[in-house]
């Protein structure tokens, strides 16, 4: 695995649409450095953690709607353990490097960015929690490494590994500060309903609407 470099720019913060910018160039199957920024877009106060990545092939499955959520992903959307997540994927078979994207949380308005090589072809998928949630969390699954620059504005996922309880006694966010507390869950991953305001959580500080994540892949030579 080769990561050049690894930045997080820290403010204190379901679908899936992919704006391409500039036109794919067939470049054949060498290397090639991708940069990936992750722009927190939420509209409440929601930082989102570092990201565990994977670059994988085709038939690699990371996370999917509808199937339940990996142990792996589930360290992440519960308590943004992506050593967790990098570690486990970095053993499984079809993932070509594994690893933690940025340093720091992002909050509103804040930004991750890393970068690392690849060939055209593989796909990127990543996961970075909402940490003042259970288990929520956004993300790509499985998108195609490309020429060129492309932009997906995300939403917001609901790993269904964790009640929503809402309670500061199970969120590893600023609101409780208390990771690895467990509401166990037996659900599959889920667009998020968003906060409901049943506990500590109130919707008009920690709520969203629409995209969370604004998430920009670029090749960069």
């Amino acid at each position: 695995m080769k990561i050049r470099r690894m930045i997080a720019a820290v403010a204190v913060t379901g679908g899936l649409a992919a704006v391409p910018t500039v036109a794919d160039a067939d470049f054949g199957g060498r290397q090639a450095t991708y940069r990936v920024t992750i722009e927190n877009v939420a509209s409440g106060f929601q930082p989102l953690s570092p990201a565990g990545v994977a670059v994988h092939s085709r038939w690699t499955d990371v996370w999917s709607t509808g199937a339940p959520a990996t142990n792996a992903v589930a360290a992440i959307a519960e308590d943004a353990n992506g050593g967790v997540f990098a570690d486990t994927y970095s053993q499984v078979h079809g993932v070509k490097q594994a690893f933690v994207g940025g340093g720091a949380p992002a909050g509103p308005g804040g930004t991750i960015e890393f970068e690392f090589d690849a060939r055209r072809g593989d796909r990127i998928s990543l996961v970075s929690m909402l940490v003042n949630t259970n288990d929520a969390f956004t993300g790509l699954d499985a998108v195609k490494l490309r020429n060129g620059t492309r932009v997906y504005e995300v939403g917001a996922y609901d790993a269904g590994t964790e009640a929503n309880n809402e309670s500061a006694s199970h969120i590893p966010g600023p609101v409780g500060g208390n990771a690895f507390v467990r509401d166990p869950e037996g659900g599959v991953v889920t667009p998020h309903p968003g906060v409901m305001g049943g506990a500590d959580l109130d919707p008009a500080v920690h709520g969203w609407e629409g995209p969370v994540a604004k998430i920009t892949i670029e090749r960069i030579d």
